[in-house]
């Protein structure tokens, strides 16, 4: 559905969709679009999948949406990409990627969290931003344990036409009740030490595999379509892995940043 005004300085569209197939893959999804007098324009889409792991055979629930606006002028603009995925033996992947920009200054943001289902956990953080004269400045950090053990490292930084300055640490977490801590920067800074402290992270997910069937009902109710006549998996025994007559669609790269300009038909 959509509209459009007399002269079509101002329109909206929306549509929404329900996909199946034989193979239990199910696809929920929605993209809307729109712009006004000014030359504001603004797009954005969701989906929700259902589908069967190629590698593990295990089902997977993935989730994701993408938005963006930007300003008639050119002046300022935004844009966010999210996905959440998960498996049925716990395994669970979150990320996010933002750009924005407004006059003469632009961001950017990525992050990600893994969870193997097993114990293991990796979580990541990346920001940085900069101006139209050259000034640039940013954080990163990561983090990886498993069974009370891991590490920690980030840095912080930033640059001009005057200076640069960088400042690194790091954290070995060897799950006895001590902790190796270290780091420099440009500006003279070192420190390495071993230190007694507790180890916390967060092993499993706050939002699970159970709580995203729990909140799937619509996709969960989609019907899946009956196989045709004479279509069976192809046991190719030479492939690394299943081959479908109907395979579910690939997953797509991580668009640009900043994304290409929004289309809209004249």
């Amino acid at each position: 559905m959509g509209g459009r005004s007399a002269d079509g300085s101002c329109e909206w569209k929306e549509a929404w969709w329900e996909k199946s197939d034989w193979t239990g893959y199910k696809e929920l999804g929605a993209e809307k679009s729109g712009k006004n007098v000014q030359g504001d324009s603004w797009w954005e889409t969701w989906q929700e999948v259902l589908r069967q792991d190629e590698w593990s055979n295990l089902a997977r629930i993935e989730k994701s949406a993408q938005k963006q606006a930007k300003s008639g002028n050119g002046a300022a603009g935004w844009y966010e990409k999210w996905w959440e995925k998960y498996n049925a033996k716990g395994w669970t992947e979150k990320g996010a990627h933002k750009y924005g920009k407004l006059n003469e200054q632009s961001w950017w943001e990525r992050w990600g969290e893994q969870y193997d289902g097993r114990g293991a956990v990796l979580k990541w953080t990346d920001k940085w931003a900069e101006t139209d004269d050259g000034t640039k400045w940013g954080d990163k950090w990561e983090e990886r344990f498993y069974s009370g053990m891991g590490t920690k490292q980030g840095e912080t930084w930033h640059t001009s036409r005057e200076e640069r300055w960088s400042r690194t640490w790091g954290e070995e977490h060897f799950g006895n009740g001590k902790v190796h801590k270290y780091g420099r920067s440009t500006s003279g800074e070192t420190w390495d030490a071993v230190v007694e402290e507790e180890t916390y992270y967060e092993s499993d997910p706050h939002y699970g595999w159970a709580d995203a069937i729990g909140n799937s009902s619509q996709l969960l109710a989609i019907e899946s379509r009956e196989r045709p006549p004479g279509v069976f998996p192809d046991m190719n025994f030479a492939s690394t892995s299943p081959q479908f007559s109907n395979p579910t669609p690939p997953e797509n790269d991580d668009p640009p940043i900043p994304p290409p300009p929004i289309p809209f038909d004249e």
